[in-house]
């Protein structure tokens, strides 16, 4: 399962969706606190996951959004598609990273805990997504339910509202 995207690299792409933008100005406006070491290392990962292009203007490093950085803004803005997404989990304690990691993936697809190891979401999944599950699923107990059937819907879509 990839790892789940940091506060700071949503901001920036976010940021850079509108137009390209000089890293040190990115860094005074998003996280002057740190370092621009710190900055530097979260650029240089969007960059070499395909998701910023870097560009040498004259001695200026610019960063341009590529597609595939727009469309994980898009997936930061699910649109619900009329079926609920029921993940459900039992996940040994040896294994407590992957649960970890898991519910940290489910929080960024939008997924709310609906009891202990039930989490649901009304929001559309990319294919790619349904992959990882089905792809987790054949070394832990990991499954992916998508229903329009619930009988009672009041409780859960307060919590999406």
């Amino acid at each position: 399962m990839s790892r789940p995207f940091n506060p700071l690299t949503i901001q920036i792409l976010k940021k850079l969706s509108s137009k390209p933008e000089n890293f040190k100005k990115l860094h005074n406006e998003l996280c002057p606190q740190n370092p621009y070491k710190f900055f530097y290392n979260a650029m240089f990962r969007l960059v070499s996951l395909g998701l910023v292009h870097r560009q040498d203007d004259h001695g200026m490093l610019l960063a341009k959004i590529t597609d595939e950085g727009r469309k994980l803004i898009q997936r930061q803005s699910p649109e619900k598609d009329g079926t609920w997404k029921i993940v459900i989990f039992d996940i040994p304690e040896k294994h407590k990273n992957v649960r970890g990691l898991l519910r940290s993936k489910l929080k960024q697809l939008g997924f709310k805990k609906w009891q202990n190891s039930i989490w649901i979401s009304p929001f559309a999944l990319e294919t790619s997504i349904e992959e990882e599950f089905r792809a987790l699923a054949g070394k832990f107990f990991i499954r992916l339910i998508k229903t329009k059937d619930i009988n009672e819907t009041r409780d859960i879509e307060k919590m999406f509202a």
